[in-house]
Parts: C-alpha cells; sequence; structure tokens
C-alpha cells in the first residue's frame, strides 16, 4: 500500500453536525472529520496566524467546530462553520466542510480567519439562538 494513502486516509472526528442543527439550516446530519493532509494544510497556510493565536491547526479546528455560531453557505456546495462571539472584529474564525458522500460525514477542508464582510455576503442556513441568562 502507498504510504501517502495510508496517512491521507486516516480520519479523526472533531464534531457532529446535531439532528436539530440539521433540520434547522436543511443540511445532512453527521460527524464532521479531517483527516491528516488538511491538518498540514492549515499548519502550512495559515501558520502566521495560528503562531498569533499560540495554538495548533488541530486545537483551532476543534474551537471553532465546538463554538460555531452560524452555518452559512460557501461556495461549491460547502458549508462554513462561523465562530459568532467576534461582534465588531473584522474576521471571524471559519471552518469550511464539504460532504462525503462515499463515507457519509462532513469533512473538514481548511480552518481559517476570514473577512466578516465576506461571511456575511453567504447565505445563512442556521443561527445559535442566544438564551437570556435567568437571576
Amino acid at each position: 500500500m502507498n504510504a501517502n494513502k495510508a496517512f491521507a486516509s486516516e480520519y479523526i472526528k472533531v464534531g457532529r453536525i446535531s439532528m436539530p442543527i440539521a433540520k434547522q439550516a436543511h443540511v445532512k446530519c453527521a460527524d464532521i472529520m479531517i483527516d491528516n493532509r488538511h491538518i498540514e494544510h492549515i499548519n502550512k497556510k495559515h501558520k502566521m496566524e495560528l503562531d498569533t493565536l499560540g495554538i495548533s491547526a488541530m486545537d483551532f479546528v476543534k474551537l471553532i467546530v465546538t463554538t460555531f455560531g452560524e452555518i452559512r453557505q460557501a461556495p461549491n456546495d460547502a458549508l462554513d462553520l462561523v465562530t459568532t462571539n467576534t461582534e465588531g472584529k473584522n474576521y471571524v474564525a471559519v471552518v469550511t466542510l464539504n460532504y462525503n458522500y462515499k463515507k457519509k460525514f462532513w469533512e473538514i477542508r481548511t480552518a481559517l480567519p476570514v473577512r466578516t464582510a465576506v461571511v456575511k455576503s453567504r447565505k445563512l442556513l442556521w443561527k445559535r439562538e442566544r438564551t437570556p441568562i435567568k437571576d
């Protein structure tokens, strides 16, 4: 077996689009997975941002996947999971997913900071409702 193929096929589960969210967003309910190739891609392409944050590519991905507040339609039938705790900021943290029909899960393609204006121009599919704090 080719070592590159074995390396590329090692997927790690980092989250899930739950059934309630999937129904509201009209997307598939499935696990969110990342493989080593995409972790390396994030490390290479976004090293400066990761170093500034003092965080690894995997931790950056996990942070976004566990705290996203919006799902937006991205180009080429992809989805963006978007952090929304950055009101008034010029950038938001985004994970871009594509559905892998063969393996039946959401596959992370990249994670990066994106200009807020670019993200806001994409169709909103789902937004987390904020629950008021009770006394």
